[in-house]
């Protein structure tokens, strides 16, 4: 989870976010089915705003003031900034495709080998969810795998509901 002070100087600085979003658009490259269509479309609009705004240069963005297209005015009037929804989404889509190892100290797989013995007084969905994690032989889970890990695990006993 990113820091209220992280997403001001990220969210304040088109560079920043530009790099941002377009690191997280070369994920799709090298991962299938990453993002659903409403973070890549607005991952792309994020992209190309701060893009927008880098490319002006001091004098275009002083000629732009008063451009009959209004897009252009308000681009030039306003500095950049996403707003605080905007920021938090573009943190919530960096985090939820982090990868993890560990969980508070205890290796994803030891965990993983570990809630596998037990899996039979978990119920079936998540039965079959460890049984692939364990066939894998992942080391390392995205956010959202890691939390269900995370759930199964202490409804085990393998991990304290405090970790």
């Amino acid at each position: 989870m990113a820091s209220a002070r992280e997403m001001h100087a990220v969210s304040s600085d088109p560079v920043k976010v530009r790099n941002l979003a377009l690191g997280l658009l070369a994920l799709t490259k090298t991962a299938e089915n990453i993002f659903k269509e409403w973070e890549l479309t607005f991952l792309r609009d994020i992209a190309e705003q701060s893009e927008a705004v880098i490319a002006l240069s001091p004098k275009e963005r002083k000629e732009s003031k008063f451009s009959a297209r209004q897009s252009e005015a308000l681009l030039a009037l306003r500095d950049f900034r996403l707003t605080s929804r905007q920021a938090e989404k573009l943190f919530e889509i960096r985090d939820s495709v982090t990868l993890h190892r560990d969980i508070k100290g205890v290796s994803v797989r030891n965990l993983i080998v570990r809630c596998n013995e037990n899996r039979l007084d978990l119920d079936e969905g998540d039965e079959e969810f460890l049984v692939e994690l364990w066939k894998s032989g992942a080391t390392e889970l995205r956010t959202p795998a890691l939390m269900r890990l995370r759930r199964c695990s202490v409804q085990l006993g393998e991990l304290e509901s405090y970790m």
